[in-house]
């Protein structure tokens, strides 16, 4: 079986990683903005089963050519783990989605690089140095004061907060997989899970769309397939504890979304804690690439 070449923490490799892990962001932003006009008409498991069912249908050309390596595995219990979080994590958020600005529910999602960042070195023995981990917390921070803790929260808010925990075990879990699997193998798996779970549940939720919602839900496959894969490719290529900070940049594409379709006009806070993300970001980008020259310096 094909799998990924040995872990490699390059100046090069990490740049790419970071590069990828931002355009996936941007493409999952207009994945919920799409998700948001559906404006509650569908369930979370029917959004995702559409979801999954037509991003796969498209992505079949390309795992023909790949052939029996997408499928091939001997880890079926840890594909299914991963594949529960990320079932859990999508749920939640899509719950939360429909309620809450978007801006908001991005925010609250965010602080997932704080558990990744708990959980890298028990789990994947990756050092996160002092430097970092502050960094993390000041971008950590930045979500706090674009959220307003004073501010009521709700079922919604705690549902993006879950979602939070759950996504950053799956990040894990594709960090852990990638050392034996290849990546069109935990993509296939992965989609199959989630459309034969959600598919189970549709006598109980489906909904017949119209031929609008179906634009929109095509667009939601089509958007999701292609950040799927880019996460995919970014969290193999450089530490997951690196990589996830960057994350952050989805609340700033989500806060100008929310802003130019349904008028959620920014607050000061949310650019004052905008700020302090990207700022905590691109200062892990710097310090990593330099380390990773000093050890590398080829």
């Amino acid at each position: 079986m094909s799998v990924a070449p040995p872990f490699s923490q390059t100046p090069d490799n990490i740049g790419r990683a970071i590069a990828v892990v931002c355009a996936a962001g941007f493409t999952f932003s207009l994945m919920f903005t799409a998700v948001k006009l559906l404006d509650g008409r569908y369930s979370p498991f029917q959004i995702l089963l559409l979801r999954y069912g037509i991003g796969f249908a498209i992505s079949l050309p390309w795992l023909v050519r790949i052939g029996r390596p997408a499928i091939q595995t001997h880890r079926p219990l840890a594909h299914a783990v991963r594949a529960a979080y990320g079932l859990l994590s999508t749920i939640s958020l899509f719950f939360a989605v429909n309620h809450l600005p978007l801006g908001t529910v991005t925010a609250l999602s965010y602080s997932m690089p704080i558990f990744l960042t708990a959980l890298s070195w028990p789990m994947l023995g990756e050092v996160v140095g002092w430097r970092r981990a502050t960094a993390t917390v000041i971008g950590f921070v930045g979500v706090v004061i674009i959220v307003d803790p004073s501010s009521d929260t709700n079922i919604y808010a705690i549902a993006a907060a879950a979602s939070a925990v759950f996504y950053a075990l799956a990040a894990i879990s594709i960090r852990q997989l990638s050392k034996s699997e290849t990546t069109s193998c935990i993509y296939v798996l992965y989609n199959l899970a989630n459309i034969v779970v959600c598919g189970a549940l549709m006598p109980w939720f489906w909904v017949t769309p119209t031929m609008e919602d179906w634009i929109i839900f095509f667009c939601i496959g089509f958007l999701g397939a292609a950040a799927q894969l880019g996460f995919l490719i970014a969290y193999r290529s450089a530490a997951a504890s690196i990589i996830a900070p960057f994350d952050y940049l989805q609340i700033l594409f989500l806060i100008l979304v929310g802003y130019l379709i349904w008028g959620e006009i920014p607050r000061t806070q949310s650019f004052l804690g905008g700020s302090l993300i990207v700022a905590s970001g691109l200062y892990i980008w710097a310090r990593e690439r330099k380390l990773a020259a000093r050890f590398n310096p080829d």
